[in-house]
């Protein structure tokens, strides 16, 4: 099986600095894998690097077996979609516009088309944020404007995706939600990288991880591997808990020792 995106030896940051280096793994169609590591560990970076909004400082990146310094922006567009963190917005599109902008990549028309039309509103469905269509962007709360940009990225219909934190403004029900629909993704025959915190979001929805700590991938393993393995407790700083729940998914939790009122008497 050809690897949607592969990477070897990659060194990626910013010229005046390399944030990660000797970077190696492949992404596989079918698979959610999750991008881990603490702030600062270079996930955003790494995404960017992939999705060619950075450029590599060394070593290679192929995209469906083709580098990616070949790949025009335009058909990599076509292949790859990227959700960032958050954007702003300076106008006042409204939400089906934004999502239209996804189709893009597919059109030489300066007005969209019926089966774009129809693209954006499944993409939107998927997202639940079709009831959102005729909202203006600069008028959604974080989560809502999160959607609107996984909506965006599914309309442009490519079989990779990369997502840089999606559920960091999202409650619960909605983190459910984006979970299970890249689950289905997956089953569709998508390849994922997604970059997370919530390590037990996680364990629930990826197959495998890329753990980042001090410059390297540490670990490249199925996430139960990732969560029983001293080197998760390296590069968060705490000690964790591990239990598995009724379901079998394995789940772990900071080890916290709460201060008393009692021992700050003198």
């Amino acid at each position: 099986m050809t690897p949607s995106i592969s990477a070897r030896a990659l060194a990626c940051g910013y010229q005046s600095r390399a944030v990660l280096s000797d970077v190696r793994f492949d992404l596989l169609p079918g698979s959610v894998v999750a991008l881990l590591g603490p702030n600062g560990s270079g996930k955003s970076t790494l995404l960017k690097t992939l999705a060619k909004t950075l450029p590599i400082l060394s070593g290679e990146v192929s995209v469906e077996g083709e580098g990616l310094a070949a790949i025009g922006y335009r058909d990599l567009a076509r292949r790859l979609a990227f959700v960032p963190q958050q954007e702003s917005h300076v106008f006042a599109f409204t939400v089906q516009e934004v999502v239209l902008m996804g189709r893009l990549p597919h059109s030489d028309r300066l007005r969209e088309t019926a089966e774009d039309l129809r693209v954006a509103r499944e993409a939107m469905r998927a997202a639940d944020c079709l009831h959102l269509a005729d909202r203006p962007v600069t008028e959604l709360s974080g989560g809502e404007g999160q959607r609107v940009l996984i909506a965006r990225a599914l309309a442009q219909e490519t079989r990779l995706l990369l997502l840089d934190e999606p559920t960091s403004h999202l409650d619960v029900a909605h983190q459910v939600t984006v979970g299970r629909l890249l689950r289905d993704l997956a089953a569709s025959g998508y390849a994922v990288l997604v970059a997370v915190h919530d390590l037990n979001w996680a364990s629930m929805f990826a197959d495998s991880g890329l753990l980042l700590h001090q410059g390297r991938v540490t670990l490249d393993a199925p996430m139960d591997a990732i969560l029983a393995h001293d080197a998760l407790e390296s590069a968060y700083g705490v000690r964790f808990n591990m239990i598995v729940d009724p379901q079998g998914v394995v789940r772990v939790y900071p080890e916290v020792r709460l201060e008393t009122h009692e021992s700050h008497a003198v």
